[in-house]
């Protein structure tokens, strides 16, 4: 049970930042009823991942959140780093569709 309220923190913590931080880049409004329904999918979408996938979101969510100063001399466009963290949790999924 233990393991399992751990998950669900860490997994929606993901979804919650990455919905944020999504949201303001499309250019929507960041009401909590769509930060919500963000996050309920890309936890959906990393339920069942191996942990390996799991890291390396969060490491992804951890540079999306980093101020620019922080990066060192390091000059990365954050919507870069959305549509790469938006590319690793969907592309297994669509790889497990396509090789069926």
């Amino acid at each position: 049970m233990k393991f399992v309220l751990y998950g669900l923190i860490l997994f929606l913590t993901i979804g919650v930042t990455v919905a944020r931080e999504a949201l303001a880049r499309f250019g929507l409004e960041t009401n909590y009823l769509l930060m919500a329904l963000v996050a309920l999918v890309f936890t959906a979408l990393l339920a069942h991942r191996s942990l390996m996938l799991v890291v390396l979101v969060l490491l992804l969510c951890v540079v999306i959140n980093l101020p620019p100063e922080m990066l060192g001399g390091l000059v990365i466009d954050q919507d870069f780093l959305i549509a790469a963290l938006i590319g690793v949790v969907i592309l297994p999924m669509v790889h497990k569709l396509l090789m069926r």
